[in-house]
């Protein structure tokens, strides 16, 4: 049986949708004859909960202390557990996000063991992602994250866009396009929304927009707190729920910008949700939103989607399927393309919202599962081991 290991700095609540990715896939591989594996930093009481909703069995989790500050995912540990790894020849490394110290155990594997290696960058070769910590990004790619991405034996990329971005920032290595996928469980899912209306006081007669992701300054939560301003008349009856974790402190800028305006009444923060609430969450919300300056394919939007919720969001994320299954809104993330989009949406009934949130859930239904991917990069790694055909998702 040949291996797959998964490996990623964090897997927990706070890998930010880079764990879910890592055990949904680690799982569906799992189920077709793959011996897959979960390497991270996390500590084990940290990494539990994730596996779990994801249904992946956590005596294959292995985790592995940190060297130095928690950004950096430095573990000497790490390094000496890729390095004896028996038949190499018959193993995998597929990793999950770039810019941190486990690149450098990636690299180790493909340049000393001749190890084959599959990267995941998740968006981080964009070029917002790139503009972001631009002299700590320029180190790292001269320290090993170029090595890395160089030497890998695939790259994989969740859409033409970002393969096209691979390219462009120099890489020749062959690329796999396969995007992520949703869990079969979810969309068998139905949450309680009364009971989320209850939990957190939203009057029973309020049309729920949703904002669920990290509350960070590349997400556009700025240009969509100003559409709201602009668009207060059509707003009327709506409510705006802002979920996620704060970063950088930037929900603090985003209620005094909120209190600036007045909004207080039509804008609130409530905090991360996870589990069963947000579960609930979606089944609440007449419509999620994600107005990003960058994305890679956030799982979130799938996860809206597969609970039969319409989506509008930018064209940050590669998704022309939306607009052509007439399953939601993608506009460009400026003041003017969403504050002029934002009334389609508000001003449509609740029917309407709901016919295209059953065509979005039927798309993601029919091409979108976990199941899917894992086939097609089942695919990719027998290729890859030399047992196998080059896929048609893989480009050269």
């Amino acid at each position: 049986m040949s291996t797959a290991i998964h490996l990623t700095a964090s897997v927990g609540r706070l890998s930010f949708g880079l764990g879910a990715v890592a055990c949904s896939l680690a799982r569906a591989e799992l189920r077709q004859g793959w011996d897959t594996r979960l390497w991270c930093l996390d500590r084990m009481a940290d990494v539990s909960a994730q596996p779990e909703s994801q249904g992946f069995p956590l005596e294959r989790v292995r985790t592995f202390g940190r060297v130095g500050p928690k950004a950096w995912g430095w573990s000497y540990r790490l390094q000496a557990a890729a390095s004896s790894l028996e038949n190499a020849k018959d193993c995998i490394i597929h990793q999950h996000g770039i810019w941190t110290g486990v690149s450098a155990v990636t690299r180790s594997w493909r340049t000393q063991r001749r190890g084959v290696s599959i990267i995941a960058p998740h968006g981080s070769l964009s070029p917002w992602a790139l503009r972001s910590s631009r002299w700590k990004k320029a180190l790292a790619t001269a320290a090993y994250e170029g090595s890395n991405l160089r030497h890998a034996s695939c790259l994989h990329a969740l859409s033409q866009v970002e393969a096209q971005e691979f390219r462009d920032w120099g890489l020749e290595s062959p690329i796999a396009v396969v995007p992520n996928g949703i869990s079969i469980e979810w969309l068998r899912s139905a949450g309680d929304a009364q009971r989320f209306r209850n939990a957190f006081a939203v009057h029973a007669d309020a049309r729920i927009l949703l904002f669920l992701s990290r509350i960070t300054p590349k997400k556009g939560l700025p240009l969509l707190i100003e559409s709201v301003r602009a668009n207060g008349k059509a707003f009327s009856g709506w409510l705006l729920l802002i979920a996620g974790v704060d970063e950088f402190g930037h929900q603090r800028d985003l209620e005094a910008l909120v209190d600036q305006y007045g909004l207080r009444d039509s804008v609130r923060f409530i905090g991360p949700l996870y589990g069963d609430t947000k579960r609930d969450a979606f089944s609440t919300a007449d419509a999620f939103v994600l107005p990003s300056h960058s994305e890679g394919w956030p799982m979130v939007v799938l996860e809206a989607l597969g609970a039969g919720v319409p989506v509008f969001t930018t064209t940050a994320i590669p998704f022309p399927e939306l607009l052509e299954h007439r399953a939601g809104w993608i506009v460009e993330p400026s003041l003017d393309s969403i504050g002029a989009s934002l009334p389609d949406l508000l001003l449509r009934s609740s029917a309407e919202l709901r016919e295209m949130g059953t065509r979005g859930r039927a798309l993601v239904t029919s091409r979108l599962t976990w199941d899917a991917a894992a086939t097609q990069l089942s695919a990719v790694y027998l290729w890859l081991l030399g047992r196998g055909l080059q896929p048609d998702c893989v480009t050269i």
